[in-house]
């Protein structure tokens, strides 16, 4: 890939991703997707001390990878095709799974994206902890998807809940690897998800967000090259 798709890439890249700074929260919620590194994530925010609850939300789809188990001092995490992946810590954790009935399978569907914020909201109430302030875990370059989402169908106060959307930290030229495919791939998927945000709040499935100029190129750009959403 020349400088010029890498250049294009970047810029896509960097627009949905947030960065937003992390916050003490009540809960740090894995969306379900097929990249293990987002449940890693989940796993070392609640270790630094970031929340005292975590939730795993979404099944095992075609393309997804979603819920965390403790045992024996190590976060199983089961991976694509029931191939188990496990993350060690030196320390003991004790991990306050809530019981979530898993609904859904890919987060990059409209309809299980919206149940699943919808969902944990009414699950909150009935087990009565209530979440005022949130971190949502996605792969990068869904987090301006997910807030957009967020801020669209959350049931509850939005004044009073503050929410946080982070990630796995890396550059897009790390995100290739086995389970997610190659940079070919991610620009599909980037385009994707440039197209929900400029289609979805005409569907009331988002709040209306700006693309700037520099990634609505790109996103031409690419599109010219060749790439198409995935």
């Amino acid at each position: 890939m020349d400088n010029d798709y890498r250049g294009w890439a970047r810029a896509l890249w960097n627009y949905l991703r947030l960065g937003h700074h992390l916050i003490k929260s009540d809960v740090v919620i894995g969306l379900g997707c097929h990249d293990i590194r987002v449940a890693e994530r989940v796993a070392r925010l609640y270790l630094e001390g970031w929340a005292p609850w975590i939730l795993f939300t979404g099944y095992l789809g075609n393309h997804t990878l979603v819920i965390g188990i403790l045992f024996r001092n190590k976060l199983i995490i089961p991976a694509l095709r029931d191939t188990p992946c496990e993350v060690s810590h030196e320390e003991v954790i004790r991990l306050k799974l809530l019981s979530s009935r898993l609904r859904g399978t890919e987060t990059n569907h409209k309809n299980i994206l919206i149940q699943n914020v919808k969902y944990h909201y009414y699950m909150d109430k009935d087990k009565k902890t209530p979440f005022g302030k949130i971190i949502l875990v996605q792969q990068p370059f869904m987090e301006r998807r997910i807030l957009a989402t967020f801020l669209r169908q959350w049931p509850g106060d939005k004044e009073n809940t503050q929410v946080i959307v982070t990630s796995p930290q890396m550059d897009p030229c790390d995100y290739p690897n086995q389970h997610v495919g190659n940079m070919a791939d991610l620009i599909g998927y980037m385009l994707a998800v440039l197209e929900r945000i400029r289609d979805y709040p005409k569907k009331g499935f988002q709040v209306e967000q700006e693309i700037t100029p520099e990634a609505l190129n790109s996103y031409q750009q690419l599109l010219q090259a060749g790439h198409r959403p995935k």
